[in-house]
Parts: C-alpha cells; sequence; structure tokens
C-alpha cells in the first residue's frame, strides 16, 4: 500500500529570492513559449530553468537544456538559494483558484511516496504514456539529482480525517509562505509534529492512491526507484471539496475510402446500443448540463450530424462491474469506461 514519507526538503531562501512569486512555475507540460521567456525574465532563479531551460540549435552533447539545468542547480546550491530543511517534514500546501468563476481553496500536502515494487500495484494510473516525455525527463533526472516537481496523487479518506487533520495544521499557525502565479495563490506550512506525520501515515497505510497528473514522471521515477527510492508527491484527499475534476476529451476519426461524411459515425454510433442508449441533444448547453447530473458513464458526442447524449446501459454497468478488467477504483472511472466499452 502508498507509503509516505516526510523528507528533509529543499527551499527557496526567501532572504535570497525576496519574492517566492517570482521563481514559481506551472506544470512544465503546459508551458508554452511565450510563458517560458516570461518566466525566464521574472527572475535566474525561476524553476523555469530547471524544468523546461530552453533549447538552442547549436545544442550539443555537452551544452543543452539537461545539463545547463544541472549548471543552474548547482550554482544555485552554492549560492545557497535553496535550502536544506534541518528537519524532515511534509510541507501542508493550499492552492486558492477560481473554478468556473467562483474562489475556491483546495488544501493537499506534499511528502515522499516510496517507491517499492509493490507501488506499481497501488498506484493506479489512467493515462497511457509516451516514450518522448519519458526519455525527456529521464535526461533531466540524470542531470539534476533532485524532484524539482510532485506527482499529483488523490487519495481516499472515507471518514474525511486526513483532510480534518490538514484544515488543524492550516488554522494553528501563520504561513511559512505565500506565492502568487497570475490570479492563483500558494500558501505554505511545514509539518514537523511526529503525532501530526504518523497519522496521517497510518491512514495512507492502507490505501492505493490515484494518479492525476504526472504518469510520465511516475513512470521515470518507478524505473528509477533503485536509485532514488522514492518520488515527490502532492497528495489530495478524495473529500476536499475543491478537487475539482475537468472533462476528459478524446478526438476520434474513422478510415473513411471516400470523402468525408458523418453518416459513417452515427451509424457506428447507433451501432453502440444496446450496450450504450443514444439521444440526440437539443443544443450544446443541454449536452453539457447533462453529462454531469447522473452516474457514471454519461458521454457527451459531438459530429457534424448533430449532438448526441450517449449513456452506458444498466445492464452494460453490471456486467463490467462484475469482471472489470481494470483494478475496481479504476473501472467506475469514465475514461475506463470509454476505452473499455464505448470505444474499446
Amino acid at each position: 500500500m502508498a507509503t509516505i514519507l516526510p523528507f528533509r526538503a529543499l527551499r527557496y531562501a526567501l532572504d535570497e529570492v525576496l519574492d517566492l512569486s517570482r521563481v514559481v512555475a506551472p506544470p512544465y507540460d503546459v508551458i508554452t513559449p511565450d510563458d517560458q521567456e516570461r518566466l525566464h525574465a521574472a527572475s535566474p532563479y525561476n524553476v523555469v530553468r530547471l524544468i523546461l531551460g530552453k533549447q538552442s540549435p547549436t545544442d550539443t552533447h555537452k551544452d543543452n537544456r539537461y545539463t545547463r539545468a544541472r549548471g543552474e542547480f548547482d550554482r544555485w546550491c552554492a549560492d545557497g538559494v535553496p535550502r536544506r530543511d534541518a528537519t524532515p517534514s511534509l510541507s501542508l500546501i493550499e492552492h486558492r483558484f477560481t473554478w468556473q468563476g467562483t474562489a475556491a481553496r483546495r488544501l493537499g500536502f506534499v511528502g515522499l511516496l516510496r517507491l517499492e515494487e509493490t507501488a506499481s500495484r497501488c498506484v493506479f494510473r489512467h493515462e497511457a504514456t509516451l516514450e518522448s516525455p519519458k526519455a525527456d525527463r529521464q535526461k533531466l533526472l540524470e542531470a539534476v539529482p533532485a524532484n524539482l516537481s510532485p506527482i499529483f496523487c488523490v487519495y481516499p479518506d472515507p471518514d474525511g480525517a486526513v483532510q480534518a487533520l490538514l484544515e488543524r495544521v492550516r488554522r494553528q499557525a501563520a504561513p511559512l509562505a505565500t506565492a502568487a502565479l497570475g490570479s492563483e495563490v500558494v500558501r505554505i506550512w511545514t509539518v514537523t509534529e511526529p503525532a501530526t506525520i504518523e497519522a496521517i501515515q497510518q491512514r495512507l497505510a492502507s490505501a492505493n492512491v490515484l494518479i492525476a497528473d504526472g504518469h510520465h514522471r511516475f513512470e521515470v521515477a518507478y524505473a528509477n526507484r533503485a536509485r532514488y527510492g522514492a518520488v515527490m508527491a502532492y497528495f489530495v484527499s478524495m473529500r476536499e471539496p475543491a478537487l475539482k475534476i475537468s472533462p476528459i476529451h478524446r478526438l476520434v476519426r474513422f478510415r473513411t475510402s471516400g470523402p468525408a461524411d458523418p453518416t459513417p459515425t452515427i451509424k457506428r454510433l447507433e451501432a453502440l446500443q444496446p450496450t450504450c442508449a443514444l439521444q440526440q441533444a437539443a443544443h450544446l448547453k443541454a449536452l453539457v448540463r447533462w453529462v454531469p447530473s447522473g452516474g457514471p458513464g454519461r458521454f457527451g458526442c459531438v459530429v457534424r450530424g448533430g449532438l448526441y447524449q450517449v449513456a452506458v446501459s444498466e445492464q452494460a454497468l453490471a456486467r463490467w462491474h462484475a469482471a472489470p478488467p481494470v483494478p475496481a477504483p479504476l473501472a467506475g472511472l469514465d475514461v475506463s469506461l470509454l476505452h473499455g466499452l464505448v470505444f474499446p
């Protein structure tokens, strides 16, 4: 099961960087070229210089974005810009953001996830990974001996006990640091009290976790587990009201021998019956309202021939759950139903 560990974190020294907002960055895989330029200009210590350094046409085997990241990291450490904590800790993270026009506040914590041999069975994944991004993160891990950004995991918290612990920590003390990125604000506390850390560890000791983001980084870390033994992860309770999940979109293309025609696509949808019930939607807003209004197995389909509600039948759902081809916690996810029943 999931083994969570505190660790002596490397943190930006506030007397060196002065403003954390100038050194933070979004996850590397959502940073656009314009973002990259802006973040580079924000500070000589912005973490983008490590997680997504600039490339050059003159790059060589000895001088490239990975070797330059290592050079930056070594210089920062020599200058005392990141400093290692004296005491192992977990880090409580409060993330404030706007969701569909409404202010939201999400609590989670950062710790180490031990990469035991069994970790591949207790860390559930729901995305196929690609070789190119994994090779990229592998080169960075080989160049810079640090976890530079955490994977994002969610964990079951049936009675909300872990969430209550995190709320108590948040209320008891002022945050260690605050950073803003655009309209989003992050506040950070350190959790060093042994009893609190042990309580969190015990609660998650019998739990499986699901990766929400960071599949490529997890697989690279797991492949290197003999060397490092753990990966930094950000954990959020499934009981957290501000754990927001956007729809997962898929673009489906059918091979056709003639000109593009919406009719074959509609026929393919009709062929899903009786596994799925098919009904045309009046307009897009109605379709968007319908999808989340029921249980699992509801999908919206947009084709040139119209908008359709696609709902997996109760009988098909019952057969699926009776003998799921994936672990039970994954079987209930719409992404599993989509790929297993709708478009296997």
